[in-house]
């Protein structure tokens, strides 16, 4: 599957995010260890917030799974993971001390990862603001969620890098932070040192794709919250584009052993059945090489092509198959 993020699972299975480990910022740790001014009181933040942060029930072709929600507005309207709950054909939000309140999906956009869903509650709900300035590297952090359905477990850490960009998601849009999140913890709040919004968490990082060197998180940032929000509240739904690819780097060893007629492009180690690929023709071990003419030298390039157009849009790829060279033309599908 064609695809650079590994996104926190409503459900249970193990997805990681690789490759995306930063070292802890032990200057900013230190600062807080010590109490300097303007460190993080997590218990303080932790009791304003966690009355506006709640479980979220999804059931999507029968499965159910959980995730996290949080208020943004005292009517009913809350932020999830677009992950969580794009797909969900029934959805449910418990808040702390409430009886549960069926929700509505209202919009989505899964290039940034984020969902709004609507509840009716009997009364104004307390809601959490996103805040307008950007966190910067070293900032500490609160994050609570529910991860594996235990609801109001909290974490921290510090801002360890930002902007991030990942191929297949809106550019500039993310946060990686060292506060430890797990399933269940997608579309749960950051919160700043003054309680304010500056991230909605998306995934967890990971060194190697084990869960043994859990590394911290990634967050869609407060700015493309704030962004995404107006649109998101009129009911946009924002998907991905797909191929329905797997595949990586080509290496010297394959070249020579395949006997492929190229040292650089996206190889394509297999075709997902009744995916775009495969309507197209696409077959393991052909090397993509251009995309509408934009020279394509790495896998990584070919992921960016993608994240940057829109299901239903058909593009023309080169590709080299043993020793020849072919076009493919492909319509572009929604990425599941």
């Amino acid at each position: 599957m064609l695809t650079a993020l590994r996104t926190l699972p409503m459900f249970r299975s193990r997805l990681f995010v690789a490759g995306l480990v930063c070292g802890l910022v032990a200057v900013a740790v230190a600062l807080v260890a010590a109490g300097q001014p303007g460190a993080l009181d997590a218990r303080a933040v932790y009791e304003r917030a966690a009355p506006s942060v709640g479980v979220v029930r999804a059931v999507a072709d029968g499965r159910a799974g959980v995730g996290t929600a949080f208020v943004v507005d005292r009517e009913g309207w809350l932020l999830t993971a677009a992950h969580v709950a794009r797909r969900a054909q029934r959805l449910e939000v418990v808040l702390p001390g409430r009886e549960p309140l069926p929700a509505r999906l209202v919009g989505y956009d899964a290039r940034r990862d984020v969902a709004v869903l609507r509840v009716t509650p009997p009364a104004p709900l307390p809601a959490l603001e996103i805040v307008i300035d950007a966190p910067r590297v070293g900032d500490p952090v609160v994050v609570i969620g529910t991860p594996r359905g235990r609801p109001g477990v909290m974490s921290t850490g510090v801002v360890a890098a930002v902007p991030v960009s990942l191929p297949g998601m809106a550019r500039d849009v993310l946060v990686r932070l060292t506060a430890r999140v797990a399933p269940g913890n997608s579309g749960g709040p950051v919160l700043n040192a003054a309680g304010g919004v500056v991230g909605l968490v998306i995934a967890r990082t990971s060194e190697g794709g084990s869960p043994a060197t859990d590394a911290g998180s990634l967050a869609t940032s407060g700015a493309a919250l704030r962004e995404a929000l107006p649109g998101l509240r009129s009911g946009a739904r924002i998907d991905r584009a797909w191929i329905g690819i797997a595949g990586g780097p080509l290496t010297p060893e394959m070249v020579r052993e395949r006997s492929i007629g190229t040292t650089r492009g996206a190889w394509i180690r297999e075709v997902l059945p009744n995916s775009p690929a495969a309507v197209a023709g696409l077959r393991p071990n052909d090397v993509v090489v251009a995309a509408d003419r934009r020279t394509i030298a790495s896998w990584d390039d070919l992921l960016w092509f993608v994240g940057e157009r829109s299901p239903g849009q058909v593009v023309r790829l080169s590709i080299v198959r043993g020793g020849g060279r072919t076009e493919v033309t492909v319509r572009l599908g929604v990425r599941p």
